[in-house]
């Protein structure tokens, strides 16, 4: 029995995901469409800042001499408190109520600054099992619990879930429901009116009231998406989801018509965002005063009056622990004080006070830009900003979190033009002060001066052993150090010994997927599912060998689109249709902890892409490799075996911020970020890396799939302390940078795939690359 009472992050994805899209193994919020940071001011018409061009007008405006703002400060948790389950409420009698599944009930009567158990706790303990899981909580006014609560059964592919809802009175007595349908579905989150009325929502969208006396749920109504939480006022019940907001009257037993202000407000700053986890929500409603409601998200704190024309921001997120990516929100309030508490996934409640005095958007900036949402700059910003208080932090950003996948939609404007925009901004001296490269050409930036010298940055960080030094010095030169990588990937290979130490480039690496092929007629041998993303696989290894001083070298390129079809081939004489079915339009490279992911279902016959988080790279590949007597190596290309830095920092040559801009650049490489494990790359900090690689019994994680009728479920932990001193070893092997230009990769996928499928040869295609690039390549 796969026993969950070791757990301390979350409930396994398996649970969560209906079809598992392996494209991020570790769930991280962010697939709107969002291009800028938020700034500290209030809208009457949108409720936000208005934009243009991805940046925040406002903040640059005359907004800066408003004053008053929330502060923030911590409120104390009750003692053993734990994330599972946790949640509170404000009880009928005054007193502030706090629960989580491992410390029981506790109550404050003083709005959270000091903590006592409920008398009746102990006893309230014992009715909860460590065997199983609290997938959700909550507390009824009067101080009953209700519980959402999944035991599970088996391992691997036989691994099942028993669901129910259980309700514990303030007298101790329990009763339960079963919580499992025929089609698999099962209840995920709870929510409790009364102490008899009782709301719990399904996986698959369902809304039901718990019948207590016949002993099962009567469903509702439901949504199309699984609902992230309910409120109530008075007699409705508003439920958020990624498709808005739903209103149903709970003595008509109907749905009403939407808030259209709300509604819309919450699908468009929530919209696919929402996580639907167990331990947190991606947002939340609360109940306020005179009708008030109040969302709270990553954006900030804002206040609606029902069927009103306005969402009134309140605090900003990018000034706050709402705008920190590391900490999920479990329950947010407004005290009689007028004060608001907050209860996230952290150590610490957080108490928002209104400040008269304080500037509405603090008259000291700092402008930071990346050309995608970047999760570790949201971390960091909402850190700094927390003990610079001021300091404002302009993010500019032009795609957000999505564009990782493949989904430029949410900008008209083109990478190309974004970035001429910004050379225009740069040179001209009015850019950003910080700049994060990836998914640019950074060697252009430093050709032409426009970036600082961060060597004594790089010398303070090597000279006390802080980072990986041969990671943190890749863009060290003789005339100084003008970027510095937060981060790295490492591209791996795993698999039988005899294959790994088999594989010493491109050519036998094409050998080997040939030879497995051969051992195995069915199923894909790499990973891969069609021509664009085995190129891109590819790529990962070899596109640094397609550049010379900026020249295109088509003779490496002709290797790669040559062993690229032998590849492409071979994998694709034994894919099914079942499989590409449900991956074959995915035309994304894989992590390696993907691949490890499908070998777990016994899919793949050779591991091979990049590590690029320690718990959901390495802690697939290190179950995988444990179970099947597997070895991971360097993974070599045409220019052998190397990493490729990711977060690359740099600071504007002509920064007026300059000293505040390396400070924020030493904040992203301290120990304190890198350890929240991003997923966009290793740490470069070394006591990190440690802190990450030391978590193999405080994690769980899974997935789920079904191919053809075939369900396969995989779940796993932290890697293993000799999976990560080997992972080490090798990171100390790495000694240059595979990095390759984002550009070039771009046109040698939109020709190079026809090579691969045979539509076109590869001379012709090299031809198709080689003038497509030449301007380019020339500037």
């Amino acid at each position: 029995m796969l026993k969950h009472k070791k757990i301390r992050k979350r409930i396994p994805a398996l649970l969560i995901c209906i079809v598992y899209t392996m494209t991020v193994l570790l769930s991280m919020t962010g697939c709107g469409t969002k291009k800028t940071g938020s700034g500290g001011t209030t809208s009457e018409e949108s409720g936000a800042a208005s934009e243009e061009n991805g940046r925040d007008t406002q903040a640059e405006s005359g907004s800066v001499a408003a004053m008053g703002r929330y502060m923030e400060s911590t409120a104390p948790l009750p003692e053993g408190a734990s994330v599972e389950g946790r949640t509170m409420t404000m009880l009928t009698d005054g007193r502030l109520a706090y629960f989580d599944a491992k410390s029981g009930l506790h109550l404050s009567s003083d709005e959270g600054k000091s903590w006592i158990p409920a008398e009746h706790n102990e006893e309230l303990k014992k009715n909860i099992s460590e065997d199983g899981y609290v997938s959700g909580a909550s507390i009824a006014p009067d101080g009953s619990i209700l519980l959402s609560y999944l035991m599970f059964e088996g391992e691997g592919a036989s691994l099942k879930a028993d669901s129910s809802v259980i309700r514990i009175s303030v007298d101790g007595n329990m009763s339960e429901v079963p919580a499992n349908m025929e089609d698999g579905d099962y209840v995920g989150k709870v929510f409790a009116k009364s102490e008899s009325e009782s709301i719990a929502l399904s996986i698959r969208g369902r809304v039901f009231m718990a019948d207590w006396e016949k002993g099962e749920l009567e469903q509702l109504f439901t949504l199309p998406e699984q609902p992230e939480m309910v409120i109530f006022v008075d007699d409705r019940m508003l439920c958020l989801g990624n498709s808005g907001v739903t209103s149903y009257d709970m003595a008509q037993g109907i749905t009403l018509e939407k808030d259209a202000v709300l509604d819309e407000f919450c699908r468009e700053k929530m919209g696919a965002k929402l996580n639907n986890s167990s331990d947190s929500y991606g947002g939340i409603l609360f109940p306020g005063e005179d009708g008030a409601i109040y969302v709270a998200y990553s954006g900030g704190l804002y206040r609606h009056v029902e069927n009103g024309n306005a969402m009134e921001q309140l605090i900003d997120g990018s000034f706050s622990s709402l705008g920190d990516p590391a900490l999920g929100l479990c329950g947010m309030l407004r005290l009689e004080s007028g004060e608001f508490l907050l209860l996230t996934t952290g150590e610490e409640m957080v108490r928002f006070t209104y400040d008269p005095d304080e500037p509405t958007v603090p008259e000291k900036q700092l402008k930071v830009y990346s050309l995608v949402e970047n999760y570790t700059i949201r971390q960091a910003i909402s850190i700094f900003q927390k003990e610079n208080p001021d300091v404002y932090i302009n993010y500019e950003y032009i795609y957000d979190y999505a564009y990782l996948y493949g989904d430029d939609s949410g900008s008209a404007i083109t990478p190309q033009d974004a970035l001429k925009n910004l050379n225009v901004e740069l040179m001209s001296g009015n850019g950003p002060d910080v700049l994060l490269l990836d998914d640019m050409d950074a060697d252009i930036y430093v050709r032409k001066g426009m970036l600082a010298d961060l060597s004594d940055i790089l010398d303070e960080l090597t000279g006390e052993k802080k980072v990986f030094e041969n990671i943190a010095s890749a863009y060290k030169e003789e005339n100084g150090t003008f970027i510095i990588p937060a981060a790295f990937k490492l591209p791996m290979i795993c698999g039988k010994k005899e294959d790994v130490e088999s594989v010493k480039d491109l050519s036998t690496y094409a050998q080997l997927v040939e030879k497995l092929r051969t051992e195995r007629p069915e199923s894909s041998i790499t990973g891969a599912f069609n021509a664009t993303q085995e190129l891109k696989q590819l790529l990962l290894v070899n596109s640094s060998s397609l550049l010379e001083d900026r020249k295109l070298n088509t003779q490496a390129l002709t290797e790669l689109l040559t062993q690229a079809a032998r590849i492409y081939q071979a994998d694709m004489e034994g894919i099914g249709k079942e499989e590409l079915e449900v991956w074959g339009d995915n035309k994304n490279a894989w992590t390696i902890g993907s691949i490890a992911t499908l070998t777990a279902g016994d899919m793949v016959g050779i591991m091979a892409g990049n590590a690029e988080g320690m718990l959901s790279d390495m802690g697939a590949v290190s179950k995988v490799s444990e179970d099947n007597g597997y070895v991971f190596d360097l993974w070599p290309g045409m220019d052998g075996t190397g990493f490729i830095p990711a977060n690359k920092l740099a600071i504007a040559a002509g920064s007026s911020q300059t000293e505040l801009a390396k400070s924020f650049v030493k904040m992203m490489l301290s120990t304190e970020i890198q350890k929240t494990n991003s997923g966009v790359g290793l740490p470069v900090n070394t006591e990190a890396f440690g802190i990450l690689g030391d978590m193999d019994d405080q994690i769980s994680m899974g997935s789920s799939w079904k191919v053809g009728g075939r369900e396969i479920h995989f779940s796993y932990g932290g890697p293993s302390r000799a999976s990560v001193e080997r992972l080490k070893e090798l990171v100390g092997q790495a000694d240059h940078s595979l990095e390759g230009n984002t550009f070039l990769e771009d046109i040698v996928v939109q020709y190079g795939v026809s090579a691969l499928n045979g539509s076109m040869t590869v001379e012709a295609a090299v031809r198709e690359i080689q003038q497509k690039s030449a301007i380019y390549l020339a500037e």
